[in-house]
């Protein structure tokens, strides 16, 4: 058998980035207006520094395979265990399917925008081709995975680097535009107190969101040479890199564009399109949009590589079948829960292509997904509580402060969840059935729940008819 291939320091930083920065938040911060800057700052002290503790701790304790499955389990029972990796894993499909949607759209513009590619970019904007694209990709990233980290590694390196390099060109073209015609934004006469509203509840859930996802990283860990220690130092310049880089970015995009301007901006590459105009480089429109789209497909491959390891880690503790929780012996990759995910994203593909009714359905799945990836954190947050009341030795990294400090912050982040999970609910004040839109959006996380759970029932029946 073949040693796999780890990666170090370097490798797992920009891993960790392609996962969990994503450009595309400025866009949101922006259309906010000044009051982000000091939510962007606020999420990273209440969320992000107790998810980043709660993950370094508990990944030390626990060197089993499923990270926030393991941790889970080990601390809540089984059941506990599998529901919370059902629903960290399950809400991955969507997202998939709706990134790769726009990762082709902005393809199939810079094809349209080069003039020789415009026959490609307008069949890619058909639904059919669309799928057939989409799919393609799918394949790609299933492909480079199933050859093992050290291949898998590579579109989430380009991704992180894109992103990097997206976030330096919206900075300095920032104080660069300011300095020369003026700020767009006047920061002096903004107001910094977040409404107190719907907007607001909505605003608070979706920068907390944008902050998730650090523990993901920990689902790697097998991967990275020097294990734990390393992955402390990764995620400690990972969370730089995501508050000063949302703050200053957001920033940034506000000395170019006003937030009147930014509301209406249909995202990220739009805004940088303005951008590109005032600095009279339209002809580069196309490069750039290449370059959010790599981005973009490098986040997704980072997300689709690490959650392969939790069908992978479920199978290995026989809950399903054991192929699944098998590794290639010279790669070293989960190769069957790596295509099957392939397939289950190519499935939701193809519903979300089939008409607007279902495309109608599929984006309502697609909000969904943000409260059943909330979810699993109160588990999350449960066992960094619960692991308190042990007392290991020689751990690999333990939370500064203390037991005390450790609870506080465990308390800390199961309120933010709740917060997040909370805002997540409110309806948009353009939603014009306000009570049926909650009723729905909770009804439908019932059931993902309700559905993990019977998968999870036909397993104890399983295994009882074995005996």
């Amino acid at each position: 058998m073949t040693a796999a291939k780890k990666t170090g320091l370097l490798g797992i930083t920009l891993y960790a980035a392609a996962m969990n920065f994503s450009i595309r938040w400025l866009a949101t911060g922006a259309a906010t207006g000044p009051v982000a800057l000091p939510i962007w700052i606020a999420a990273a002290i209440l969320f992000l520094i107790p998810l980043l503790t709660a993950t370094l701790e508990l990944s030390a304790r626990f060197p089993e395979e499923g990270a926030i499955y393991a941790w889970t389990r080990e601390t809540q029972g089984p059941f506990a265990g599998f529901l919370c990796g059902w629903l960290y894993w399950a809400c991955n499909l969507p997202y998939f399917a709706s990134l790769l949607f726009f990762i082709v759209n902005l393809f199939g513009r810079a094809l349209v925008a080069t003039g020789w590619g415009a026959p490609l970019g307008l069949i890619m904007a058909e639904p059919a081709g669309a799928f057939a694209a989409t799919s393609l990709l799918v394949i790609i990233v299933a492909l480079m995975h199933a050859r093992g980290f050290g291949v898998g590694k590579w579109l989430p390196v380009i991704g992180a680097a894109m992103s990097i390099t997206l976030l330096i060109f919206i900075i300095v073209t920032g104080f660069y535009l300011s300095g020369r015609n003026g700020s767009a934004t006047d920061f002096a006469a903004a107001s910094y107190l977040p409404p107190l509203n719907a907007n607001g509840a909505i605003l608070w859930s979706s920068m907390l969101f944008a902050y998730a996802g650090v523990e993901g990283v920990a689902l790697m860990r097998n991967e990275v040479k020097g294990g734990v220690k390393t992955v402390v130092r990764a995620l400690g310049l990972l969370a730089i890199l995501q508050t000063l880089g949302y703050a200053i970015g957001t920033g940034a995009m506000l000395m170019i564009v006003p937030q009147a301007l930014a509301s209406r901006l249909g995202g990220l590459p739009e805004a940088i399109g303005a951008a590109l105009d005032k600095l009279h480089l339209a002809a580069a429109q196309p490069a750039f949009l290449l370059i959010i789209g790599l981005s973009l497909l490098g986040g997704l491959s980072a997300w689709f590589g690490a959650a392969a390891r939790l069908p992978f880690a479920v199978g290995v503790d026989r809950m399903l079948p054991a192929a699944v929780g098998r590794l290639d012996p010279k790669t070293g990759a989960p190769v069957v829960a790596i295509w099957i995910q392939a397939l289950l994203t190519i499935a939701v593909l193809a519903l979300s292509a089939l008409g607007s009714t279902v495309a109608g359905a599929y984006d309502f799945v697609v909000a969904m997904g943000v409260i059943t990836f909330m979810i699993p954190y109160l588990w999350m947050f449960a066992a960094y509580w619960i692991v308190q009341k042990r007392n290991d030795g020689g751990l690999d990294f333990r939370t500064p402060g203390g037991k005390s400090w450790a609870l506080f912050l465990a308390l800390l982040g199961i309120v933010m969840v709740l917060s997040a999970i909370a805002g997540s609910l409110v309806p948009s004040p353009e939603e014009p059935h306000p009570l049926m839109a909650f009723l729905k959006l909770l009804g439908a996380s019932v059931v993902m729940i309700a559905v993990g759970a019977l998968i999870y029932g036909a397993h104890i029946l399983r295994t009882k008819g074995q005996k």
